[in-house]
């Protein structure tokens, strides 16, 4: 499609003068409204009371499901649709490809390249003109504007020195068949695309220093997370980034929030504060390989679906693989085999502890995880991590510069 083929879209709500311009000139937002949840809110009717023996659980099937997506969404107070950054427009999405421009309002972008496709969205890379400020724009059919709800949740509850951990939604499209969000590029890949560097060097995989200290990382991006009772619902290791703050940070302090690793693509999370207290969930996702162990053994779970995610991170950036599991005599144990791993006892409880949550309400810690972590990297590798470190973002600027060949 042509530039001259897009035409001029004006938003159906009252706001006529909030364009895509406006989300790319501010990083800040201020006096946004804050959507808050109905306090009286009961999931659905599908819902009913269990026992799990340790005390009553309010049992909701699907987390997932549209309708109660909708439901939910349809309770907030103010409505999603009145946040300033939020545009809602009386068309279909306009057909979105590389190499053209596209309009919206007195705003355009020009898309430059697809940098990912899944089943429900395309995710591309846009340059604004007038700033040459490249940034992402998700495009998915049926739209979605829950994980714009999910964005505005972190602007508003998580302390602002944690807020750059998680991608950042700058603006939300809402069109009759589709939608479009706009947020923040982070231009060196993600941590699948560093597993697979290591794959083509004679290591074969990532050093151990480097797989400790973003396993203390992402520890401490979803203690965050499940701090202000979110759950991802989706971690895995493409959706953790690298950005520009990566390369930069000299600071290798496992407490240090500025390692430059971001956690992405929060539509498919979960807001625990718009269900009762105590609410646990029997759906299982789609995707074979991601259910947790829960799924698995048709047990209730909430936030154990991001421990499973957790685990089959870092097992990848262990051995360069997806991870598997079985259960044995009622406990679960991945496929690794560690004899010659230095922290073979490390690894093994760690994996144990994430696996094998005895139910919703006895959720192990992962600050004593971290913490672990954390004292045998500084006991063992304080002198090795940043030349480590430093190989790992010469192998991604060279990654970067073959890729735009």
């Amino acid at each position: 499609m042509s530039e001259a083929a897009v035409s001029q879209l004006v938003p159906s709500s009252a706001r006529q003068g909030t364009i895509v311009g406006e989300g790319l000139a501010s990083a800040h937002i201020v006096d946004e409204p804050m959507m808050s949840p109905d306090r009286g809110l009961q999931p659905s009717t599908r819902a009913s009371m269990n026992s799990t023996g340790t005390g009553m659980v309010q049992l909701v099937s699907d987390p997932w499901d549209t309708e109660l997506i909708s439901d939910l969404l349809s309770t907030l107070t103010p409505p999603l649709t009145s946040h300033p950054h939020c545009i809602t427009w009386p068309c279909n999405i306009p057909n979105i490809t590389p190499k053209m421009t596209i309009s919206m309002g007195k705003a355009s972008l020009r898309v430059d390249h697809i940098l990912g496709e899944g089943a429900f969205a395309t995710v591309y890379q846009a340059t604004d003109p007038r700033t040459s400020e490249r940034v992402v724009l998700k495009v998915q059919k049926p739209a979605n504007p829950w994980e714009f709800y999910i964005n505005t949740q972190l602007d508003a509850r998580l302390q602002p020195g944690v807020r750059h951990l998680f991608s950042r939604i700058r603006s939300a499209h809402l069109f009759n068949d589709g939608s479009v969000l706009l947020g923040e590029l982070h231009n060196y890949g993600t941590l699948l695309g560093a597993v697979n560097l290591y794959k083509t060097l004679t290591d074969k995989t990532m050093p151990q220093p480097l797989v400790l200290y973003f396993t203390i990382c992402i520890l401490h991006m979803v203690e965050q997370l499940h701090s202000i009772h979110v759950v991802h619902a989706d971690i895995k290791p493409d959706n953790f980034l690298l950005g520009e703050s990566f390369l930069e940070n000299k600071c290798l302090d496992p407490e240090n929030l500025d390692h430059g690793l971001v956690l992405i693509d929060l539509g498919q999370s979960i807001d625990m504060e718009l269900f009762p207290e105590g609410t646990a969930f029997t759906a299982r996702c789609l995707t074979s390989g991601f259910q947790c162990t829960e799924m698995l053994s048709g047990k209730p779970w909430n936030y154990q679906t991001d421990y499973f995610g957790i685990a089959g991170t870092v097992y990848c950036l262990l051995f360069g693989t997806y991870m598997q599991v079985t259960e044995e005599c009622g406990v679960w144990r991945t496929n690794a085999v560690f004899r010659r791993n230095p922290h073979s006892d490390l690894w093994l409880e760690f994996f144990h502890t994430l696996l094998n949550v005895p139910d919703c309400g006895s959720l192990p810690s992962l600050r004593s995880l971290r913490r672990k972590l954390t004292t045998v990297l500084q006991q063992n590798y304080s002198s090795k991590l940043s030349t480590l470190k430093s190989r790992l973002v010469v192998l991604l600027l060279e990654n970067r510069k073959a890729a735009r060949r």
